[in-house]
């Protein structure tokens, strides 16, 4: 089941004791499992950070986003980086994830990225890495890729993999985890669900008028039909920071991603996430950032402010953390998924049970996800907002009135052979119990 994560400080100056001190309680209360920590090539993380999250169940991603190729950074090779990753794997990290954004022009120096067969160069530095990394006891990694980027990600990620498999590699290119920043940007969070099976007018550089592409949340959908078509099956998917930003207006068609706004995205990834509606293949989504030093390009973007406030998503994952996900349980329910499918499932149906939402032209409706947020804990239901996906279940239960979700939706799933319920909830209150009630 994918579990939920932070990305970190966005340099390699917050490793002391007490910066553990200060940041794991607040990680715990948000019921965290991951955490993405930036390294560099030539420098471990502090072994103590690193086991300090491990003994709280919190699995670090040590990111060392080198520069693969600029000509003021040294040439990154295995041989520069082994003892690193051995060391890394003696303490118990799983993942360390090298180079960042390959297929961006930023990442090369311009004579570098000017010259032809860019994929092919950048797997003459990539391979040797993986190797030492499975060498090392390390899960090999390939690294992140910008959604959309200069050279397009979906293009790159292709013509990666079939380079691998000209160079003999299938079988590391089958121990692969592949690293992904799973961005939402401010539009809804179903943006480009269903991959290139459902968009098929999009193409690289071109994103016809009412079509979508793999430029938000569900960019796991787009890779997932590249690598199980190249592979033969579904590998890891590993993300390294996602959700939203503060003020983001990529796509002028929707809102500017105000704290209200992004609250609501937070609460709607986090119930997704619990709910096991999102792919099995995906391990976390580390949310983008925890905090940030004063004077930091991405102050503005942290959850946690230099002065001593907190954004509003704090105390959304806190809440829906609650006492029953605290440390303290947490061990006793690790690895344990949600009965999304079962014997019971009907013959033809994928799913149990489907808790099918509404969306709106302005995105997700925060009250709708607190008003299902109960049932979700009750009756453990995928949930989502795809028709498609709910006509996949064998119950399907539909939140709100006919203005979210039309007669003609809920008369097209009967027709597929849904069980269909429609249910007009309302959000908990928390009221104070008075002693002994």
């Amino acid at each position: 089941m994918t579990t939920l994560g932070f990305h970190y400080f966005p340099d390699e100056a917050h490793y002391r004791r007490v910066d553990l001190e200060t940041w794991l309680p607040e990680l715990l209360a948000m019921d965290a499992r991951w955490l993405t920590v930036i390294g560099s090539m030539t420098r471990a993380v502090p072994e103590a950070f690193l086991k300090g999250l491990l003994d709280a169940g919190i699995e670090p991603i040590v990111h060392l986003p080198a520069v693969p190729t600029r000509r003021d950074s040294q040439r990154v090779t295995a041989a520069t980086v082994s003892m690193l990753f051995r060391t890394y794997a003696r303490w118990g990290v799983k993942h360390v994830v090298a180079f960042s954004e390959p297929n961006t022009r930023a990442a090369w120096a311009p004579a570098e990225w000017g010259q032809a067969g860019l994929v092919e160069r950048f797997l003459d530095l990539l391979v040797p890495l993986l190797e030492a990394q499975s060498e090392a006891g390390l899960q090999p990694v390939f690294p992140s890729l910008r959604a959309g980027g200069d050279y397009w990600d979906t293009a790159f990620l292709e013509a990666a993999l079939a380079g691998l498999a000209r160079r003999g590699q299938d079988r590391l290119a089958r121990q692969l985890t592949f690293a992904v920043n799973l961005w939402t940007y401010n539009r809804p969070l179903d943006w480009g669900e269903g991959g290139l099976r459902r968009w098929p007018a999009s193409r690289p550089y071109l994103t016809p008028p009412g079509s979508q592409d793999q430029r938000g949340f569900r960019l796991f959908d787009w890779y997932n039909e590249i690598i199980q078509a190249r592979l033969g099956t579904p590998q890891p998917l590993l993300c390294l920071a996602g959700g939203p930003t503060h003020g983001d207006q990529t796509d002028m068609t929707y809102p500017v991603m105000n704290e209200e706004r992004h609250a609501s995205c937070i609460q709607a990834v986090a119930v997704a996430a619990e709910a096991g509606a999102l792919p099995a293949n995906l391990l976390n989504v580390n949310f983008w950032v925890l905090a940030a030093a004063e004077g930091s390009p991405f102050e503005s973007e942290a959850w946690y402010r230099p002065e001593g406030s907190a954004i509003g998503a704090v105390e959304t994952l806190k809440r829906l953390a609650g006492p029953g996900q605290r440390p303290e349980r947490r061990r006793a329910h690790e690895g344990k998924s949600l009965p999304l499918e079962g014997a019971e499932t009907a013959p033809g149906k994928r799913l149990r049970h489907y808790l099918l939402l509404p969306t709106f032209e302005w995105g997700v409706s925060e009250w709708h996800w607190n008003a299902a947020l109960e049932f979700v804990k009750s009756h453990r239901p995928a949930c989502g907002f795809s028709v498609d996906e709910a006509m996949q279940a064998q119950r399907v239960t539909i939140v709100g009135n006919e203005q979210g979700i039309s007669q003609a939706i809920e008369f097209d799933l009967r027709q597929a052979g849904c069980e269909v319920e429609r249910v007009q909830l309302a959000p908990v209150a928390v009221e104070a119990v008075p002693p002994g009630a």
